[in-house]
């Protein structure tokens, strides 16, 4: 008898020792550990031994989950049910294992599951009683990704209050303390925090190198590449892409689902249709193959349908996104649901269904209501056109603006002057720079040479990279009398010196020897001004739609505030630029007051010229229109009026005027003066 107790007692043992080897392989992120608890479940089934079953499951689920393997959670949900309710005869540390895989499982597998929420609260009881550190920390990551897609931010900070110290106890890995770093990332991230997201990857990239942890490093460098998409850093992107290619180790399908997602990403970025539509259904196609639950597909199948939109097959995009109904966690179905009305609000639009402002309306009032800023995240283009719809209807404008700047959205061609751009430059009458709406200051001596490159720049109209100029051409305009040696200097000390006064990160673009603003960040009133008038150009054109004429008009006029720089002197080369926009200014003018005229539309006519004097009073051809467009109208009083002020305005003898038009039409009011 003694011996058969005896026998049982180092079974036991032996088990708990196997058991503690397994959890200690998986604390390292060794992916052996998976083996060891899949032949410690086998015995502990052979043997009836519950309790140690239910460990090497849960051992079996978390270890799974780090290398994305998913074939034994549906099982494993189904054996750890009887911890639904209560500890079921578990010590504290035993139950922190358990409760921490079936919660997981629950958040996977059954992601609307009644019992989530108090799983997770008796799991937040667990790690606050101080047990073991590495167990804590895979329930604080548990935890973490419980709170993320159900936006309760405070909860996650008392979770990473609870964690950060012990993150210094001396038994915590460094396996375990990047992963909790990894999560905590996420949440970071999503709720906005970009300095406590980026400090969290500088410590994870820093564990993975110190303890040459590959997969740590694999996961750091796709955030890379994460965070360099959306500013548009395509180069930034694929460099990052490139080096995860060298780190991934391709018999683990997890990884590459990881690596063919920002691939993904990178083709929506370079607006590659085939190659997203390529990549999105290989990383489902893996998703797939290492059992993923479905709670977790949804990404990819967020990204074929995101693929589809890209090449506008709305109606494509708009069915796979309604197939995932039912299957994703609530926070993110209220995503998904977002991105169904965005689609449906843009489809109204383009249809000019009479429902459409009020699909707007509902679409924004509702992401408002959730405080939600998780909305087409890898197709920002097509988020920018929904926001331009509010924009331009006035709908919810406040929190348009607060969404655009959070989620840093470049500005599209098509967004108005409502749009918050964080750079803002008048160059028309004037010359100032709004930095987030508050103007910036431009005294003394040492602004005077960044400023004087900043106005070159609109000058020369370098407001993207397409129109970038050359730095040679800068230093022959702004230092022409330097020596050979010195014009570079001064050209790189100037351009720190407008990048700090300016202090908007990537405001200016330096690449291959030619520098220009960054229009995804910088509105100017002379670009505006130039889009305007190409698409004024089109409207004349015969036989074109000038249904948006008087849009454009007033556009038009709005923008041009006034000569370029005001009345500031200039230098020559700048007073050539001064010139060009009054000519483009008066000719267009000119050509819209002759097209209403000519559809005998006096009355609007009128009002354009008299709109355009005001911005610029010195144009003698806006003289002569308006008071041709008076006389049209029978209104002689005011035309001698009009003629009397372009004689005193311009200093011209109406006796002795050279032009023909002018001397006829003095010679017409001179009875009536």
């Amino acid at each position: 008898m003694a011996g058969k107790l005896g026998s049982s007692f180092d079974q036991a043992e032996a088990a708990q020792t196997s058991l503690r080897s397994a959890l200690d392989r998986s604390h390292r992120g060794e992916w052996r550990a998976w083996a060891e608890f899949a032949e410690l479940h086998d015995q502990a089934c052979r043997e009836g031994d519950q309790i140690l079953s239910w460990q090497a499951t849960a051992g079996l689920m978390l270890t799974g989950q780090h290398f994305r393997r998913f074939e034994r959670f549906e099982e494993g949900l189904a054996e750890l049910e009887p911890v639904r309710v209560d500890a079921a005869g578990l010590d504290a540390t035993q139950e922190l294992l358990v409760l921490n895989a079936f919660l997981l499982a629950l958040m996977l597998c059954r992601p609307l599951d009644p019992s989530i929420d108090a799983c997770a609260a008796r799991l937040q009881l667990l790690i606050e009683q101080q047990l073991d550190v590495n167990l804590t920390l895979a329930a604080g990551r548990t935890l973490t990704f419980y709170f993320e897609p159900r936006n309760l931010r405070e909860p996650a900070l008392r979770v990473h209050a609870l964690i950060g110290p012990r993150m210094a106890e001396p038994e915590a890995t460094p396996y375990r303390k990047a992963r909790w770093l990894h999560m905590w990332r996420i949440c970071a991230h999503y709720g906005r925090q970009p300095h406590l997201a980026m400090e969290a990857l500088e410590q994870m990239s820093a564990l993975a190198r110190q303890h040459s942890m590959r997969d740590v490093e694999y996961l750091a460098v796709l955030i890379e590449a994460q965070n360099a998409l959306p500013h548009g850093d395509i180069p930034t992107a694929r460099a990052a892409i490139e080096r995860a290619e060298a780190l991934v180790d391709s018999t683990q399908l997890g990884e590459l689902v990881l690596l063919e997602l920002e691939k993904t990403r990178l083709a929506f970025m370079r607006r590659e249709v085939a190659s997203a539509l390529h990549h999105a259904s290989r990383a489902r196609w893996l998703s797939d193959e290492v059992r993923m639950p479905a709670a977790m597909r949804w990404p990819y199948a967020v990204n074929e349908a995101f693929a589809q939109l890209l090449g506008e097959d709305y109606e494509g995009g708009r069915a796979s996104l309604q197939a995932l109904a039912g299957s994703t966690p609530a926070g993110y179905a209220q995503e998904v649901d977002a991105m169904l009305q965005g689609i449906d609000a843009y489809l109204a639009v383009c249809d000019g269904l009479p429902d459409a402002n009020r699909r707007i309306e509902a679409l924004w009032a509702g992401l408002r209501r959730r405080r939600s800023y998780d909305f087409f995240d890898h197709l920002p283009e097509f988020c920018a056109r929904l926001c331009v719809l509010a924009l331009d209807r006035g709908i919810e404008t406040d929190f348009v603006r607060s969404f655009i700047s959070k989620c840093e959205l470049a500005a599209p061609d098509s967004a108005p002057p409502s749009w918050p751009w964080p750079l803002r430059i008048q160059a028309f009458g004037g010359f100032a720079v709004w930095r987030n709406d508050e103007l910036l200051a431009a005294e003394g001596k040492a602004q005077r040479k960044p400023l004087a490159l900043l106005q070159a720049l609109v000058a020369l109209g370098a407001f993207n990279e397409g129109s970038a100029v050359d730095v040679a051409h800068l230093v022959e305009l702004l230092w022409p009398d330097l020596d050979a040696a010195s014009p570079k200097a001064s050209f790189e000390m100037t351009l720190s010196r407008l990048r700090k006064w300016l202090g908007v990160e990537q405001a200016l673009r330096l690449s291959n020897g030619r520098l220009s603003l960054n229009s995804r960040l910088v509105w100017c009133d002379a670009d505006a001004f130039e889009r305007t008038c190409v698409a004024l150009q089109q409207t004349l054109r015969p036989h074109a739609d000038a249904a948006a004429l008087p849009t454009l008009l007033q556009q038009m006029n709005e923008l041009y505030r006034g000569r370029l720089f005001g009345n500031a002197v200039l230098e020559p080369w700048l007073v050539q630029a001064r010139e060009r926009h009054v000519l483009r200014f008066t000719r267009l003018v000119r050509d819209a007051g002759k097209h209403l005229e000519t559809m005998q539309n006096w009355s609007e006519a009128l009002s354009l010229y008299e709109a355009s004097l005001e911005q610029d009073l010195m144009a003698e051809s806006l003289h002569l229109a308006l008071i041709r467009c008076l006389l049209a109208l029978g209104r002689e009083g005011e035309a001698r009026r009009a003629l009397q002020r372009c004689e005193d305005v311009l200093g011209i003898d109406l006796n002795s005027a050279s032009g023909t038009e002018l001397r006829e039409l003095a010679t017409r009011l001179s009875p009536l003066r």
